[in-house]
């Protein structure tokens, strides 16, 4: 697996995908910029992205390419990633797989490949998208955060359990997919975001 546009090794990048879960699919490492100016992070990869192997290239992706047109970036300039690395799974009743959120035993048990890429990329501040990653990282819900920039110890995932780790830059918005469902929040959304970049072009 290359490592062009993951800050990992590859024999790291085999680690992780060599993890076992039941009720899941693929595996999406994180994508984009080595030298990012922002670090999104989100929920779990859903079956577009288990299928390009790259995050948010589903229909969350195109809220995704309006959230960063509000902040003034492009894909090119950020790095992506996630909560939880392959795609949660649940059967519905019609027989065909649908998406959940990943279980919090899920994220602790994968939860060093997050904090690694995260590691690795010390310098930008995180944009953390939802409750998931919010509930991983930081604390609270986006209702609490949103459009604020914080400076604050994110979460990292020892024994088992979420110890605080390093200080970053942060802030806190909706996730991608809860664009697609209300114009409310979608405007909300997107308020919050030319804030947050007002706030990080100032500091």
């Amino acid at each position: 697996m290359s490592t062009a546009t993951n800050p990992l090794s590859a024999a790291q990048l085999r680690q992780a995908q060599a993890q076992v879960f039941p009720d899941t699919q693929g595996f999406v490492p994180g994508y984009g910029s080595l030298h990012p100016r922002l670090i999104l992070v989100g929920e779990a990869p859903g079956a577009s992205e288990v299928t390009s192997g790259r995050p948010f290239t589903g229909r969350a992706g195109v809220k995704l390419d309006l959230m960063l047109k509000a902040l003034g970036l492009t894909r090119a300039a950020v790095f992506i990633t996630m909560t939880f690395h392959r795609r949660p799974t649940l059967q519905k009743a019609n027989g065909k797989l649908g998406n959940r959120p990943p279980t919090l035993s899920e994220a602790l048990q994968e939860g060093w490949l997050l904090d690694a890429e995260l590691a690795a990329l010390p310098d930008a501040p995180l944009l953390l998208m939802g409750n998931t990653a919010i509930h991983r990282l930081y604390h609270g819900q986006v209702k609490d955060w949103h459009g604020q920039c914080l400076t604050a110890a994110i979460n990292q995932v020892q024994a088992d359990t979420l110890v605080p780790g390093p200080t970053r830059r942060l802030a806190v918005c909706a996730h991608p997919a809860a664009l697609l469902y209300r114009q409310a929040t979608q405007a909300q959304t997107l308020a919050d975001l030319a804030q947050i970049r007002r706030l990080l072009e100032a500091n």
